[in-house]
């Protein structure tokens, strides 16, 4: 008896020996954390014999974390990053490829804008993955549409064109109730937000925030269509047809004095419930000739180079990518499944969901973010343009000056080599 319960003492003592806990630092989100909290239980339970188990640790100023953790080493051996930072960690030296512990049939199921986001061009190796897309279109108010006579798009053909939006402007600036007809979120601040929710509108006509061929930006970002596409824009604000800043967050789905919202998916819930039957999505308008552009991306998961269990954080982030765990990714948050498989078994945004269409601009028309080590800088100076542009400064020279901010990083950065080349 003393036998058996000393070899049962070494056999158990092996199993907790080789027993490996890995940590996930996450965002942290009201919205998420109740996805991470069962996917942390859900992960553990399936690898239980297999010795492995997760603790997934939702992280306030998750990017100020990770600035220290890479310069420190000290880091988990998953985390989650914004995905157009990707690059700036890879150029860096700070995350290690991600390919080989993904499954085939994962890889060829990914929405192309997210795999496009999470892959590295020098390389072409995968180094982030994102559960989610995002989008940014058109939320209305079917009474204001109604009550100005304005058309109601259903899908991405038959959006407005330029032309026709800024006639629904136009029209909705005149109807009782209505003090803007636009919330551009401006109350979100010179951000992320700036370059995610804005250059749509110059990448539809032609523009970009960087040629991503030669990665220069003076003469594409400063382009006449760049210039005309935030003349525009320009003018709709002195015109008062968007909500400033200081109006703060809720005009469109709190006291409903603007009619349309241009924000992302985000803010499904919170428009649903603020106007309830009255809420309508509409497609992004062709803003020149027959051009469509979305942004896309969002929060990625990836594994620090400094990871001493890569393996089983390889284990853990396909198990977070399965077709089940993203689905229900987009059931706790609302955003876009990244997996074809996952949007067909979305209720939100599968055929005849209310959320069709967000889905349906994500696999058609997104646009990823450059996917460049100076991104950062790119993001940046676009947003400090654009935030001088709403203040009245002459478009083409704020945009000059951005582009020359942009090239003069890459310069002393001596082109961020391999992408020199």
């Amino acid at each position: 008896m003393k036998q058996v319960a000393v070899a049962f003492l070494i056999v158990f003592a092996g199993l907790f020996a080789n027993a490996q806990q890995i940590t996930a630092w996450v965002i942290d989100g009201e919205s998420e954390r109740p996805f991470f909290i069962q996917v942390e239980k859900a992960f553990n339970e399936a690898f239980r014999t297999k010795g492995i188990s997760v603790k997934v640790v939702p992280v306030p100023n998750i990017n100020n974390a990770l600035q220290s953790g890479f310069l420190s080493g000290k880091l988990p051996d998953v985390i989650m990053l914004d995905g157009p930072n990707m690059a700036n960690y890879v150029w860096s030296g700070q995350l290690t490829p991600i390919d080989t512990y993904l499954d085939k049939t994962l890889l060829s199921d990914l929405l192309p804008a997210i795999k496009e986001q999470g892959t590295y061009g020098p390389d072409g190796k995968m180094y982030s993955i994102s559960p989610y897309d995002s989008s940014v279109l058109l939320w209305g108010n079917k009474k204001y549409l109604q009550e100005a006579g304005v058309r109601i798009p259903k899908n991405l053909e038959d959006a407005w064109t330029m032309a026709e939006f800024e006639d629904a402007l136009a029209k909705l600036s005149k109807v009782k109730g209505v003090t803007w007809p636009l919330d551009m979120k401006l109350n979100y601040g010179n951000g992320e937000w700036f370059s995610y929710g804005f250059s749509p509108f110059i990448q539809a006509c032609g523009a970009d925030l960087i040629n991503r061929k030669t990665w220069k930006a003076s003469g594409t970002l400063d382009s006449p269509a760049a210039v005309s596409a935030l003349t525009r824009l320009q003018g709709w604000y002195k015109k008062g047809w968007i909500v400033p800043a200081s109006a703060g967050d809720n005009r469109f789905y709190g006291d409903k004095t603007a009619a349309l919202a241009w924000v992302g998916n985000w803010m499904w819930r919170t428009h649903k419930e603020g106007l309830k039957d009255d809420l309508v999505l509409i497609p992004v308008p062709k803003f020149c000739g027959n051009k469509q552009v979305s942004p896309n991306g969002g929060w990625s998961w990836a594994i620090p180079k400094a990871s001493a269990n890569k393996e089983a954080a390889g284990a853990f982030i396909n198990f977070a990518m399965s077709t089940e765990q993203v689905a229900k990714y987009a059931d706790f948050t609302g955003y876009v499944p990244a997996r074809k498989s996952a949007v067909a078994l979305s209720k939100l945004y599968g055929k005849g969901g209310e959320g069709e269409l967000m889905a349906e601009q994500s696999a058609k028309i997104a646009l990823v973010r450059p996917v460049h080590p100076a991104y950062p800088v790119i993001s940046k100076a676009f947003g400090d343009a654009l935030q001088n542009i709403l203040n009245g400064a002459d478009v083409k020279t704020e945009l000059q000056k951005a582009a020359q901010k942009i090239d003069q990083d890459i310069a002393a950065n001596k082109g961020y080599p391999p992408f020199n080349k």
